[in-house]
């Protein structure tokens, strides 16, 4: 109360010394006249100075919304600059279904009905003719279409308050190919021909265009591959899978989206004007430069394509790569998705890239990664001898040798060769659990590549703290640890290219509208894994296994091949054990041996096949085969195991070279 007393008496001084009038209630009314306009010009100044940006915001979301259509996203390219995908202009047309009174005229006009051109064209003084072909890019639409439009009558949207409103507005046809000038001259003369006919006056309607187009972009694939690794968008534009969906995340390849804006009436509803046949692109996205070479991609996708459709696995996966770089030069995995078809539940699945989303256990691939670790740490040479009796009992598990109960010895490089469980056991025992688990993190396993995809396995690789014994020993040849066959690629890369670890790569460039590189990426060498002189070794001792090994159907007569075939069982739940009818069959391999420019994984999950045909050599080595051999004619690679001259008068000769590079002087010849 003392507070309202000294205001009132605030005021009472106040006027008492202004008092313009003798008159109490004129000056009354002044005062507080002045006292009102000080309030309003203060509360002015805060909206249109103090407070203007959200004024402006409000008033905005109140009277304008907001139809969005698809940008142009980037190219993506293979490293010849050849497309994998690529925006198409197209035309996606609307109709105001609420705006049209005379429906079935419009939708005759629509329909190019024969009676109607003829009425118009006679009016006019022109001939049917010139009429029909001027609606001609008109054909696409179908009678189902238009009704489903009128039946539609609106679209609903949401304004930037997240309100939604009625839209006088309706898609009638999307993605429409044809040239701009003729389809604007089609949408013209179908105007002027209802309004004519209908006797309906344009210039009173609100929304005088009954039918217009806005341009669009459609993605497109032209090369017809990599659906796997290049990906996919949805019918909005947007990326589903593969580098569509991991550029788009990135902000790599989308361009700023387009908005046409409407103005809003009293009722909410939007309506659009000339903006609405305007498409203006601010900035478009950035092209991208992928590793991969279509070519190759389409070699790998043909062969696992024919052999899947032959064994009838569950998948074939395979990963071609650049070992000096860690560059994925092609990378499938069957059934994969063709470009072309429609995208449903079913196939949906198959743009999944299984080479890096499945692990699995890979069997004797890991072989020759732990003999290299052996070798590095000076433990063995590839001559030391082994003795590989029948049977060798770990912990409480009896494993057996490759040679039928027949007590060997053998060359550590002859355990390679054949593939023998017992001798590469007690090579790993030689290295102890906390080497090989070293060795094994730096060849990538128990880690993700980190490659441009989304979804990766990291795979499994326990500590070897917790590795019991028997573990530890099936842990030599590839059980008791999943990897995925790009980590066996970029493993084998290391294994082969003078021991450096490369991050595996799908990226080369990107590039801006123009040409012009915007970035580039170099191969990133991450670690060294073993010496040189050591994987020189490994070369040598990986291309026995196809001279001699258990490779052999991979032999070509011009060429060294190195590689190492992987026959796994399967875990089965149900059986609660490794079932022998269930396998994962690989081939990891290099080429040309002396001089590797290409690695190779194939994996190849449940063939059914019988069961004599249930090995790596029967299944994932003639398909690592026919690839190859394709590859290297491709790339018109020189041989390296014959070199080829023209003797006087044109006869064609050779000459055997790099014979010294053959492993010799083994100590067991397995029997046939």
């Amino acid at each position: 109360m003392k507070v309202l007393y000294l205001i009132k008496v605030f005021i009472e001084r106040v006027y008492s010394f202004i008092k313009p009038f003798k008159d109490d209630k004129l000056n009354y009314f002044v005062f507080i006249s002045l006292l009102l306009i000080l309030i309003f010009a203060i509360r002015l100044l805060q909206l249109s100075y103090f407070n203007r940006a959200y004024w402006i915001e409000t008033a905005e979301k109140q009277s304008v919304g907001i139809l969005k259509l698809s940008y142009k996203r980037g190219d993506i390219l293979d490293r010849n600059g050849d497309l994998l995908a690529a925006s198409l202009r197209v035309f996606s047309l609307y109709i105001r279904p609420t705006e049209i009174k005379d429906k079935e005229l419009f939708k005759g006009i629509l329909e190019r009905k024969r009676e109607i051109i003829e009425k118009f064209a006679k009016e006019k003084g022109i001939s049917e003719e010139k009429v029909i072909k001027a609606l001609a890019p008109l054909k696409e639409i179908t009678s189902q279409d238009i009704d489903r439009a009128y039946k539609k009558k609106f679209i609903v949207v949401k304004t930037k308050s997240g309100k939604e409103v009625k839209v006088p507005f309706v898609w009638l046809k999307k993605e429409v190919s044809v040239e701009l000038p003729k389809l604007r001259k089609s949408v013209k003369l179908a105007l002027k021909m209802y309004y004519d006919l209908s006797g309906e006056n344009k210039f009173k309607k609100k929304h005088p265009d009954l039918i217009g187009f806005v341009p669009e972009y459609k993605r497109v694939y032209p090369y017809d591959v990599g659906s796997v690794i290049v990906g996919y968008t949805n019918k909005f534009g947007e990326g589903l899978s593969g580098l569509e969906y991991i550029l788009e995340k990135e902000g790599v390849i989308t361009g700023k989206s387009i908005k046409i804006i409407g103005n809003k009436d009293a009722r909410g509803e939007i309506y659009l004007g000339d903006q609405a046949l305007l498409f203006l692109i601010k900035e478009k996205g950035n092209n991208v430069k992928t590793t991969i070479d279509g070519n190759l991609q389409y070699i790998v996708e043909k062969t696992i394509e024919k052999y899947g459709k032959k064994w009838h696995p569950d998948f074939i996966n395979a990963v071609l790569m650049d070992p000096n770089t860690g560059e994925v030069l092609a990378a499938a995995s069957w059934p994969f998705f063709k470009y072309g078809e429609k995208l449903t539940r079913r196939n949906q699945k198959f743009l999944t890239p299984r080479f890096i989303t499945f692990a699995y256990e890979p069997g004797s691939v890991m072989k020759p990664l732990v003999l290299a670790a052996a070798l590095n740490e000076g433990l063995i040479t590839v001559n030391t001898v082994f003795h590989c009796p029948p049977t060798l009992k770990v912990g409480d598990k009896v494993f057996k040798n490759e040679f039928h109960g027949r007590d060997v010895k053998l060359r550590a490089w002859e355990i390679i060769e054949y593939s023998d469980n017992v001798g590469i056991i007690q090579v790993a025992q030689l290295l102890g659990k906390k080497r090989l688990y070293r060795y094994y993190k730096a060849f990538g396993f128990g880690s993700k590549t980190h490659i441009e995809l989304p979804g990766e396995s990291p795979g499994i690789l326990r500590n070897w703290k917790k590795w019991r014994d028997v573990d530890f020993a099936t842990l030599a040849f590839g059980h008791n640890i999943s990897t995925t066959t790009l980590q066996l690629a970029a493993a084998y890369s290391a294994l082969v290219n003078g021991g450096i670890y490369y991050k595996p790569t799908l990226i080369k460039e990107i590039l801006d509208d123009k040409g012009r590189v915007v970035k580039k990426f170099k191969p990133v060498r991450v670690r060294r894994v073993i010496s040189e002189k050591v994987s020189k070794e490994m070369r040598r001792v990986l291309t026995m296994v196809v001279e001699g090994g258990t490779g052999t159907a991979t032999k070509f007569t011009n060429f060294y091949v190195g590689g190492k075939t992987g026959t796994a069982q399967k875990w089965d739940r149900k059986l609660r054990k490794y079932n022998r009818n269930k396998i994962t069959a690989t081939f990891a391999g290099a080429f040309p041996s002396t001089n590797p420019r290409f690695v190779l994984v194939i994996t190849v999950d449940e063939p059914k096949v019988p069961k004599k045909m249930l090995w790596a050599s029967k299944i994932a080595v003639p398909i690592f085969r026919d690839i190859a051999q394709r590859v290297l004619l491709y790339e018109r690679t020189s041989p390296d195991k014959r070199k080829y001259f023209f003797e006087p008068g044109g006869k064609i000769s050779y000459t055997e070279i790099n014979q010294n590079f053959i492993l010799t002087n083994g100590l067991q010849q397995k029997k046939k």
